[in-house]
């Protein structure tokens, strides 16, 4: 083939004909194969002689493509082949910038570029001439662009490069800034963002206020389209290079506060400041809350921009989820509103909370409607950001919106219900426990409202309020309490929900409805028993209309309702209903998982619908099972994990490019700084369903594992892949949950052997771990591991494992001790907050890996001791610093009651140090956990004595005892009981085993104030464990008591009358005769 076969090539491939088209492109992917070389020079030649503007289009894409890290051409080519490429390419480029196709060469050469770059060769000619174009302010504008375009997509791939020339750049980009032309100025801000991304530039960061000036002098001239422009590439510059404004923030907010706050200035660009001055916050927070009077004055702007709602002539009969394109970006109070939410949650609440509280309270009751609104959408709108510092405020809050909930204006009250929508999720489930008949009272007024947009707004408000209700699974009491506020309004509730919902003719105002009756349901649930019979029939209605797009969110949401019902009133009330709800669910789900109908929206649906149908029926469910579990194992084993590839240089236009060929697909484009940029694609949709999947399996594991036999194994090996899915952390900590409920329902040799299988990939997903939930799921179930096959920790394995398990509670303490210091040096109240949430959140991490650790004491003490004192005691005696908070004090003394309570043998050595720092904290610390902690290893030590015979133990009794007397005699709260009990415990040890160290007055009297103390009550284990060894004492004549037949008679009356669970059985047993 020669030049001019393959510049015919060139435009069969460019015909409109698809048949011509497609026989071109498998001819040129031949020629590619066979000489890709040869295609390289051609191209190249083409490019720089061509005329045509399709031809040159076509063959510079061509030629990026052979440039890109997927072709090898270039490499293949000899030394004067790459030169000629070269050189015919600068040739182009001059050509290039003249035309439309100035961006695409720019792109085709930076990919030949940093292709060199990844060979370790520089392109001396090209920078020569780059540079000289920049030196020169008089050179042309399309040269200037195209030079910096190159610059601008090189930048993140050759940080050292720019880095060594970075003063050249600098100056040359400072003639660009001040060129006349929007393009060049543009392409400039690019470079300077892109090369100042891998790392701060003293030298870019000068040329700030020249890029500032550039922005004010396209405002002064009334040129918006260029200030919009130019003050986008700010915002971009702002989200991705911060730390380049560092030295200039105030001269960059003031200035874009001045250019949105001018009314003559057109809403593109004022809009635009906006957006990039809440980019700013959100990254450098810190930074922005010092600049004087900027938070307060930037709130109170936006709140002047949410004065003036613009509202569609349909308002009334439009729902609250509108279409995408039915929303006006271009209005400024949804620019505002969205901005006060931003700025809230970037800045926190300190900054802002007395200009809130001022906005607030003096408009919410002005006779301008507009005021009411707008103090309405503030609350709304910062509810969530301001939350920690709101929170003592909520109350008062709420019952100065409530009025406007009948407001004269239907706005108004559409935007009253909004806000307590809002704050019913910020501040739940306070809001819930204190203020239910207030709100819910006020709510259900609103649902009989004539315009139905502010009567889905109360549905959609009821629906909030309920759904956020946290239920204490420790405190029935609590449960109890609060439905009891509720119950009284739930009939009432149920019927002008059912009545709306039969009555409406808008299919938004159903959907929202029976999203109510959802929440109101799944709180609710046994208080719905007595409505059972009316509740279902109009469930059943929605559920038997014909199909069609109208009615599936509706058939959705009557799925919710119908399920959730069953699990809430049980069985017996549900009876009835059970087995068609069970078919129609079957029947759905097989239909919907035959063909290609998985991404139906009911398929989520219907499987949350079979957790509740489970919980509900229990081991009726089984035969249901045979089509549930298959489906629900299929998509736990669909392949989504996030790809990770390397961006093409040049390829930006792309960054969305699946979104058309690929549902449900995200894709990012992540700066490497000195590397290049890398392209993450995410399949959302496939994500969403395999987490799905993985919940509700998990599920149905915890209510009728024990009868799904068959399917186990298949489950247990679908669980050990998505422990190490990247993409989702919730998928991880269902997987770990999946492998405890398998292990839960195994027989004992089968727990051996699946723990065996999943403990590797298990310790290492945990040992790499940076979310908290999935590392504390991970955390126990290898607990359960080792519980269940101990010889998991073997000579051959305990040193790796170990290694990994040092890593993590490594790096959690590292974590813990930069907060700390951190928060010793911050004198910002937010930043501080922030800072606090990184130290407990290492706290939890520490805790979830100390339990770790003492399970494999427990279990494996006598090959785990030894490594635990060479390798874990350095950050033990950084937990046990004199200077370290209780808590961490409390983890540290916890592993050393492992320490002596399963492995005696292996802490001879250790035992001094064990006993002065479990003496110095239970002296010196009034914390009741850790003192707590400190009986019980005290009791452990003293129990330890009686077996190994030390020295020490003669020093070690008479100062326990006097602590223990010393703790005595305080009067503690009821949170000390804990502690107590474990006091009364290790004194019960102390005098059963040596009270002859005691001088005979001083054991009387702890015994009797033993006695006093009983019955001992907080832990149940401990108070089982003390009232049985104390009555020992009595039945066996313990010398204490030889001669104290009053005491021993009281101690058995005491005993007596201990509470339920504070005796065990053979106590109790003895109890009884005597």
């Amino acid at each position: 083939m020669d030049q001019a076969q393959l510049l015919n090539l060139i435009n069969q491939l460019l015909s409109a004909d698809n048949a011509t088209r497609k026989a071109a492109e498998a001819e040129y992917e031949l020629l590619i194969q066979q000489n890709g070389v040869w295609v390289m020079c051609g191209l190249s030649e083409i490019c720089a002689n061509t005329e045509a503007a399709t031809v040159m289009q076509m063959g510079l894409v061509l030629l990026k493509k052979l440039f890109g890290s997927k072709s090898d051409c270039f490499e293949k080519a000899d030394a004067q082949t790459q030169g000629v490429v070269k050189g015919l390419l600068l040739q182009m480029l001059g050509k290039a910038s003249l035309g439309s196709q100035r961006g695409l060469a720019a792109a085709c050469v930076s990919a030949l570029v940093v292709k060199m770059h990844s060979m370790n060769q520089e392109w001396a000619e090209l920078w020569q001439a780059v540079f000289q174009i920049l030196d020169n302010a008089d050179s042309t504008s399309q040269l200037k662009a195209i030079c910096c375009e190159i610059i601008a997509t090189t930048g993140p791939s050759m940080a050292t490069y720019f880095g060594n020339n970075i003063a050249r750049i600098a100056s040359g980009i400072g003639n660009c800034l001040m060129d006349a032309s929007v393009e060049v100025r543009k392409s400039a801000f690019d470079a300077i963002f892109n090369v100042a991304i891998c790392k701060p530039v003293p030298e870019l960061a000068q040329l700030v206020p020249l890029m500032l000036q550039v922005i004010q002098d396209s405002l002064n001239a009334s040129n918006w389209d260029d200030a919009e422009q130019l003050t986008a590439k700010l915002a971009d510059g702002v989200s991705h290079s911060a730390v380049l404004f560092a030295g200039h923030t105030g001269a960059l907010l003031q200035g874009l506060l001045g250019v949105a706050s001018t009314p003559s200035v057109a809403p593109g660009a004022r809009h635009m400041a906006i957006e990039t001055m809440v980019s700013y916050c959100e990254s450098e927070p810190k930074t922005v809350r010092k600049v004087p009077n900027f938070s307060t004055a930037f709130l109170q702007l936006l709140f002047e921009y949410t004065l003036n709602p613009t509202l569609p002539d349909d308002w009334d009969n439009k729902g609250v989820n509108v279409e995408e394109d039915d929303l006006d970006d271009e209005n400024d109070d949804t620019v505002g509103s969205s901005a006060i939410d931003r700025l809230a949650s970037a800045l926190g609440g300190r900054k802002l909370e007395n200009l809130a509280q001022q906005l607030f309270v003096e408009n919410i009751r002005s006779p301008d409607w507009k005021r009411r609104n707008a103090a309405l959408l503030l609350i709304t709108y910062i509810s969530e950001g301001m939350a920690p510092v709101l929170e003592k405020h909520f109350d008062e809050i709420v019952r100065m919106v409530l009025p406007a909930l009948q407001d004269e204006v239907k706005y108004v009250r559409a935007t009253a219900l909004e806000c307590i929508t809002q704050m019913s999720t910020d501040f739940a489930p306070k809001m819930q426990e204190t203020m239910a008949q207030i709100i819910v009272s006020s709510v259900m007024v609103c649902i009989r409202d004539d315009v139905p947009a502010v009567a889905t707004r109360a549905a959609r408000c009821l629906d909030a309020f309920f759904d956020q209700f946290e239920e204490d699974e420790d405190d029935e009491n609590h449960n109890a309490a609060y439905l009891k506020e509720i119950e009284q309004y739930i009939e009432g509730l149920c019927a002008a929900l059912v009545s709306l919902l039969k009555q409406t003719t808008h299919q938004f105002v159903r959907v929202d409805c029976l999203g109510a009756l959802s929440s109101i349901i799944s709180t609710c649930k046994h208080l719905l028993k007595p409505y059972v019979n009316h509740l279902v029939p109009v469930f059943q209605e929605v559920l038997a209309m014909p199909e069609s797009p109208d009615t599936v969110m509706m058939k959705c949401k009557a799925i919710e309702c119908t399920t959730l019902l069953a699990c809430g009133v049980g069985r017996e009330a549900f009876g009835p209903y059970a087995q068609d709800m069970c078919n129609y669910l079957r029947d759905l789900l097989e239909h919907l998982t035959r063909g290609d109908k998985n991404d139906d929206m009911r398929l989520r649906y219907v499987l949350r619908g079979w957790t509740c149908m489970t919980d509900c029926l229990r081991e009726a469910v089984v035969p249901y099972m045979q089509v549930v579990l298959p489906v629900l194992i299929s998509m736990m084993n669909v392949e989504c994990d996030m790809e990770v590839e390397n961006a093409e240089v040049g390829d930006d236009d792309d960054e969305n490019e699946n979104e058309n060929t690929e549902k449900d697909v995200a894709t990012m484009r992540v700066v490497v700084p000195g590397v290049g940029v890398r392209r993450i694609k995410v399949h959302t949709g496939l994500i969403e369903e395999k987490d799905l999947a993985a919940s509700v399996v998990s599920a149905i594991l915890t209510y009728i594992g024990k009868y799904l036999g068959p399917h186990l194994h298949q489950i247990a090996e679908s669980a050990v892949h998505l422990v190490s899915f990247q993409s989702d952390s919730s998928i991880r900590e269902s997987g770990a949950l999946i492998i405890d409920g398998v292990l839960d329902v195994y027989e004992q040799a089968d727990r051996a052997q699946l723990a065996a299988t999943v403990m590797p990939p298990l310790l290492n997903q945990f040992a790499e771990e940076d979310e908290l939930d999935a590392s504390s799921a991970l955390s126990v179930v290898i607990s359960r591991c080792i519980d269940y096959a101990p010889t998991l920790v073997s000579p051959e394995t305990v040193t790796a494992i170990s290694e990994k398990v040092l890593g993590v509670l490594q790096r959690a303490m590292d974590n813990r001790a930069e907060s700390l210091q951190a928060q010793a040096e911050e004198n910002d109240e937010d930043e501080l907050d922030r800072l606090k949430e990184e130290e407990e959140e290492a706290d939890t991490l520490i805790r979830d890996t100390c339990s770790l650790l003492d399970k494999m004491l427990e279990r494996a003490g006598s090959i785990f001791a030894p490594v635990f004192i060479t390798m874990f005691v350095p950050i033990l005696e950084k937990m046990l610093q004199e200077g370290e908070k209780d808590v961490m004090v409390t983890r540290g003394i916890a592993l050393l009651c492992g320490l002596v309570e399963y492995t005696p043998d292996h802490i001879s050595g250790f035992i001094p140090t064990i006993v002065q720092n479990v003496l110095t904290f239970a002296r010196s610390r009034k914390d009741a956990d850790l003192l707590q902690s400190a009986f019980f290893l005290m009791n452990l030590l003293l129990q330890y004595f009686s077996k190994n015979a030390s020295p020490l133990a003669q020093e070690f009794v008479p100062q326990a005892c006097a602590i223990f007397t010393n703790y005595m005699s305080v009067r503690h709260k009821d949170d000390y009981e804990y502690a107590t009990c474990n006091a009364i415990s290790m004194a019960v040890s102390l005098l059963s085993l040596f009270h002859q160290i005691l001088p005979p007055q001083e054991a009387a009297q702890t015994l009797h104030t033993v006695i006093s103390a009983l019955p001992a009550s907080g832990d149940d284990v401990e108070a089982c464990r003390l009232h049985e060894r104390l009555l020992m004492m009595v039945v066996q004549g313990h010398p204490l008591l030889a001669n104290a037949s009053e005491q021993s008679k009281e101690i058995v009356m005491r005993l007596k009358t201990a509470g339920e669970g504070m005796l065990n059985e053979s106590t109790r047993t003895q109890l009884s005769y005597m």
